[in-house]
């Protein structure tokens, strides 16, 4: 199974972002293994194999969650990533190569149910973290919403405080920043002054000239599998469930959407293409709800 050309391909002609370049090659690969295991090649694939291939992520042991398969999403994912492969298979090599994904009715997250993290649970985290590094990280997350790809490439110049006058003639300070964000589109981000004095105060122990905002203990750059595990070992300190960053990014969403941002604004904050893409990542308050349906009752009755 040669993945190379397909990777190329979209790096090159698709221009998808070196992550995701790499999240395909490790979902591709994982595919190549589960085929050796078998001694089937590329050709012999059938929607009976991937059905196999399906069960197979189910009744993986999942150790890091204590449960048993993968969750939907991911595996969701994975095929998604085997049935683009067998189209570019397609389109470049062999035009009579089937693709047996097509007939595979494969898990889909279901999308009812809120992914962020409620607000009591987001208090308890950060305020339970003692470590000025993990606090600050994690409450930059939190603060402008930015992925967990992005927040890894963050340097020290990338953010700066911004000084704006507001429509009551007060100075006020911001954080801002920018971002290579997916498709490497590169966007601005924004932070609170709350985080502003985190950042300053955690950027004033660093005696090091590593231009990394987030460093490991090695003086490295922090890694993504690094966040990923800081915030496992939080949550687990604390007695709370396992939180992934990206939940992170559906609170900043949530948080924003309930304190009647525009949504276009929120679009553009997220670095969304389309605002159908915006709108999964949120979802309404009971409040919000109530106080939307009172104000245009209020409206309706004058």
């Amino acid at each position: 199974m040669r993945i190379e050309p397909y990777l190329n391909h979209l790096s090159v002609h698709r221009r998808r972002s070196p992550q995701t370049v790499k999240a395909y090659r490790s979902d591709l690969l994982l595919f190549a293994a589960f085929l050796k295991e078998r001694g089937l090649r590329i050709s012999q694939v059938t929607p009976t194999v991937i059905a196999h291939y399906i069960a197979s992520m189910q009744q993986k042991p999942n150790s890091r969650f204590g449960r048993t398969g993968l969750d939907d999403a991911t595996i969701n994912r994975r095929i998604t990533a085997v049935r683009r492969y067998f189209e570019f298979l397609r389109a470049e090599t062999n035009p009579r190569l089937k693709n047996p994904t097509v007939v595979i009715q494969h898990p889909r997250p279901r999308k009812d149910e809120p992914k962020d993290v409620d607000e009591v649970t987001l208090e308890t985290l950060l305020a339970g973290i003692d470590n000025r590094r993990d606090r600050v990280l994690f409450a930059l997350f939190v603060a402008s919403g930015l992925r967990l790809s992005e927040m890894h490439q963050l340097n020290r110049e990338s953010i700066s405080i911004d000084i704006y006058t507001d429509e009551r003639g007060r100075e006020r300070r911001l954080g801002t920043g920018t971002v290579i964000g997916k498709r490497n589109k590169k966007r601005r981000f924004f932070f609170d002054v709350q985080t502003v004095d985190a950042v300053a105060t955690y950027l004033a122990t660093r005696t090091d000239s590593n231009p990394a905002l987030f460093l490991s203990e090695r003086r490295q750059r922090l890694s993504r599998r690094a966040i990923q595990e800081r915030l496992d070992f939080w949550t687990r300190k604390l007695g709370l469930a396992h939180i992934h960053p990206h939940q992170l990014r559906h609170s900043y969403a949530t948080r924003l959407a309930n304190a009647n941002i525009d949504s276009m604004i929120l679009k553009d904050l997220m670095g969304h293409d389309d605002l159908a893409t915006t709108r999964r990542y949120f979802h309404f308050h009971d409040h919000t709800l109530a106080r939307g349906y009172f104000s245009a009752m209020e409206f309706l009755n004058h």
